[in-house]
């Protein structure tokens, strides 16, 4: 137990440690930059504005939520760039990065109810923002969602996944409407289908989702960063998980996601403000046992008789 508590202190202490060398290596850069379209990443013509809460912006406030697990490299470019272009539009708005420290497998779904819970009061409004997808185009709508949830990342535009129910990559909410639909369930452990059943959520609340007009840029709209041989994805199926994950969760949500915070640090990546929330997800492993990763089944299955799982 000791060494496993070491352990994980360790990762967590690695992974702070390599985000503050590489802030004080790139911390401080020249701003010369032209408005213009399109914008890309490495060569961004978004002015460079240092204030991200300018209260002239208007009353609004975004949170952005990133949920991350070694992702380095990618955080690295995704804040300072969505923090110009931010700025470029003139959104108030905070980032946070949250950070999944314990042993189970990732859940993106609630780390977002936790980002949600844990962002400040007077951010208003959230951005669910994957941490490896970045806007290459000016124009698209992070301004406050009054009607319903916002789809910036709309299946016309996103590089990759283009079926008419898809809300992943950035989706903006107000606080009341995520409220009401509970946010997000937190069932999803591991990689994927946790934007299809919030999709579901969505359409039981009676709320429609907006999309993007009048962007002619199509797939090159943004810019993907996932590497998929340094990232591979961990979308196994466990246990019973394909059954109880491909319906609608009316039992978990924002209000009764289990977790522990580790710290909360404030830093600059690059100019941009960023709160790094490390958290401690909880798993029932009764009610989900798809939680654990494969090399933790093992005393599981021995008990329930079930075949062992296949890891390296």
């Amino acid at each position: 137990m000791a060494r496993g508590w070491l352990v994980l202190r360790s990762t967590r202490f690695l992974v702070l440690g390599l985000c503050l060398c590489s802030i004080i290596i790139i911390y401080l850069t020249s701003c010369s930059l032209q408005d213009g379209q399109p914008i890309t990443p490495k060569e961004s013509n978004i002015s460079c504005q240092k204030d991200h809460d300018n209260k002239s912006w208007g009353r609004h406030k975004l949170a952005v939520l990133v949920p991350f697990r070694n992702r380095l490299e990618e955080l690295l470019e995704f804040a300072p760039y969505i923090h110009r272009y931010l700025n470029h539009q003139k959104i108030r708005h905070d980032i946070y990065v949250i950070n999944q420290i314990d042993g189970y497998r990732f859940n993106r779904a609630s780390l977002i109810n936790v980002g949600f819970l844990e962002s400040n009061t007077d951010c208003d409004y959230i951005a669910m923002h994957d941490v490896d997808l970045v806007p290459v185009t000016d124009g698209l709508p992070y301004t406050y969602p009054v009607e319903g949830p916002v789809h910036v990342a709309s299946p016309e535009l996103h590089p990759i996944y283009h079926y008419k129910k898809f809300v992943g990559g950035i989706l903006l909410f107000n606080r009341f409407h995520f409220i009401k639909i509970n946010g997000m369930s937190n069932r999803y452990w591991g990689w994927g289908r946790e934007d299809d059943e919030l999709y579901v959520r969505i359409k039981k609340a009676g709320l429609n989702v907006t999309r993007p007009q009048g962007i002619t840029t199509g797939y090159k709209t943004f810019k993907h960063i996932h590497n998929k041989i340094k990232r591979p994805r961990d979308n196994k199926r466990y246990f019973n998980q394909t059954i109880l994950t491909g319906r609608l969760d009316k039992e978990t949500g924002v209000t009764n996601v289990r977790y522990k915070i580790d710290s909360k640090t404030k830093m600059v990546i690059e100019g941009a403000p960023v709160t790094f929330i490390n958290v401690q997800l909880e798993c029932n492993t009764v009610l989900t046992p798809w939680c654990l990763k494969p090399e933790d089944q093992v005393e599981l299955r021995r008990k329930l008789g079930l075949p062992m799982p296949k890891f390296k």
